[in-house]
């Protein structure tokens, strides 16, 4: 895995290696703070990895910092992997939004939404923000002393943002968080995998182009009399490797949620169909 780096000053980036959807191999783990510390996704369960971190943390508190707080953006595995571990090392408290909470077996000390803010020192302190659609309970944490946020999986540097309804994954939050991320004006977005993105809000407009470009892949393939879903699978996601066909499945049922929801499809036991006008 690559080493550490300073993006700014007080704001670290530790890639570490977690089991996490391929072509991704890594979790980023963020550390912000000058001497009060705060570790955002420590997610790594590989105890080689947990070394690594911990080896990059004690070399701060050597220099007179302290872990203040450890920060997850949302529930799945591939981001909590070292959350227990740490708070039971550190003895620093566990923070995350209400819905990550009910979903992880590890005590959540400090439950986070918008309008919080966690206080560490010389100009830093992370606020979260609400940021639902990809998990029910995800959180962006903005670092206002550089302005730049750990997107979690908001966005990715490398792979793709699963949206997946069977795990409370929903396609219209989806959509309005990206834009939401627009509004805030971040100088760059960490997310928890692959290489920092140091344009935020061209990020954001091309994952929502993206999404919706899908979309009337998908009202192409229904048109107004009812399909079943490996029929709109195959049509719309004809330019997906079969092998990926499963994960397209999980997506193409969060495109017709949104389109059931918005009134524009009807769904059914056996298929889906567009509402004629």
């Amino acid at each position: 895995m690559s080493e550490a780096y300073a993006l700014d000053p007080g704001f670290w980036v530790l890639p570490l290696r977690t089991p996490t959807l391929p072509p991704a191999s890594a979790t980023n783990t963020v550390v912000v703070g000058r001497r009060r510390l705060a570790v955002i996704e420590p997610a790594t369960p590989h105890p080689d990895e947990q070394a690594r971190l911990v080896a990059f943390l004690e070399q701060r508190m050597g220099e007179g910092a302290s872990i203040e707080a450890i920060l997850v953006t949302h529930h799945h595995s591939d981001h909590v992997g070292f959350a227990a571990g740490l708070r039971e090392r550190t003895g620093a408290p566990l923070m995350a939004h209400p819905e990550t909470a009910a979903r992880i077996d590890v005590t959540v000390d400090r439950q986070l939404t918008d309008g919080d803010l966690v206080e560490l020192d010389e100009g830093h302190a992370i606020r979260p923000v609400f940021t639902p659609g990809h998990a029910p309970g995800h959180l962006l944490f903005v670092d206002t002393g550089s302005n730049n946020a750990h997107a979690g999986d908001m966005v990715a540097g490398e792979g793709s943002i699963l949206i997946d309804p069977d795990d409370g994954g929903d396609m219209i939050a989806y959509l309005d968080s990206l834009e939401r991320i627009v509004a805030l004006g971040t100088s760059r977005l960490v997310p928890a995998h692959g290489p920092t993105l140091p344009e935020p809000e061209a990020v954001c407009r091309h994952y929502v182009q993206h999404r919706l470009g899908r979309e009337r892949k998908v009202m192409d393939a229904m048109g107004t009399v009812s399909r079943t879903l490996p029929e709109i699978l195959a049509s719309a996601y004809a330019d997906t490797p079969k092998m990926l066909w499963p994960l397209a499945e999980k997506s193409l049922r969060a495109h017709l949620a949104k389109l059931v929801a918005e009134g524009r499809a009807v769904q059914g036991e056996t298929g889906a169909a567009l509402i004629g006008e």
